[in-house]
């Protein structure tokens, strides 16, 4: 084997591995980008494979045809493993009630990836590293763990040292999500799979990836607050609920890039109702589901705005 053809060997390694890494993104965002943008995105991938094929295949390999076979049918398997790929995003302010919807969904016959868990154990493993990170702070528990309970006020009271702490755990969390979502959709084959988010937006590439995305909220501050405070039991006063509530992302923001809003302001018995008559709809109608998961009939349930579809203009 001589020098031409080990570069022959590694170009076309590279133009395969790159096709398919474009198709599978494609295929993972296809709802997210609109119809429209994905034909014309799929089109430009065409026209660009068969005037790169002409140029670099049939001029200088007589085997042009096989390869181009084999070539458009791996695309097409990396299309078709981004469309399997996709998910059902679920986020929500703290104190909101996303964990709430989430068992809801459970009880549906959704599977539900809890990137809190994740986060957990994550941050777990990273005790020590973390202890280096933040020395002047005792953020250990008696077993060497960390303890979030110590952690939290820390970074929460300190928007450096919050930033900090993302930038260290934050690709480790996406990192052992995405390991998850694969074993989830290639290896237990789970076809409808809620990616359970608190940091959906600020993650940025999950917010490409899932659709619809459902985001749980509740537009009174005084109710989150007070929510927030009696769920922690009296660990957190009302300044340090503040702090928590104020360090996340704006929820007008997260409104405005959502599909399905769900308000968390009554009973329970309203929030399984709207998580019925709102979400399983929407995933009928995005044909994420064929036939719904749940036994109830929500034919006649009254369907929401279109998700993954461009927003109304406001008149």
């Amino acid at each position: 084997m001589g020098l031409y053809d080990v570069l022959w060997a590694v170009a076309s390694f590279l133009y395969i591995g790159s096709m398919t890494v474009f198709a599978f993104i494609l295929g993972l965002c296809n709802h997210r980008i609109g119809m429209k943008t994905f034909i014309k995105n799929t089109l430009w991938v065409v026209i660009g494979l068969y005037i790169v094929s002409f140029i670099f295949l049939r001029l200088i390999y007589r085997w042009h045809f096989l390869f181009e076979t084999l070539l458009l049918t791996i695309i097409l398997l990396g299309w078709v493993a981004g469309r399997k790929c996709q998910l059902i995003g679920l986020t929500g302010g703290i104190a909101c009630g996303k964990s709430t919807v989430s068992e809801i969904l459970l009880q549906e016959n959704l599977a539900v990836i809890d990137c809190d868990k994740i986060a957990h154990e994550v941050t777990r493993r990273m005790s020590k590293e973390l202890a280096k990170a933040f020395p002047e702070h005792n953020i250990l528990d008696k077993d060497g763990y960390l303890d979030s309970k110590k952690l939290g006020p820390i970074v929460f009271a300190d928007k450096a040292k919050l930033r900090k702490l993302n930038k260290m755990v934050h690709w480790r969390i996406a990192l052992a999500t995405v390991k998850e979502i694969l074993y989830r959709k290639f290896v237990l084959w789970e076809s409808h799979v809620v990616l359970d988010v608190p940091l959906l937006f600020e993650t940025r590439i999950f917010s490409y990836i899932c659709c619809p995305i459902i985001l749980v909220h509740i537009d009174h501050r005084e109710i989150q607050i007070q929510r927030l405070v009696e769920r922690s039991k009296g660990l957190f006063t009302r300044e340090e609920a503040i702090q928590r509530i104020e360090s996340q992302m704006s929820m007008e923001y997260k409104k405005k890039n959502s599909d399905i809003l769900i308000d968390n302001e009554g009973t329970i018995e309203e929030l399984r109702k709207q998580v019925l008559t709102k979400i399983f709809p929407a995933l009928l109608k995005t044909c994420l589901l064929y036939t719904s998961p749940s036994p109830r009939d929500l034919s006649t349930s009254r369907m929401p705005s279109s998700a993954c579809k461009k927003k109304k203009k406001k008149k």
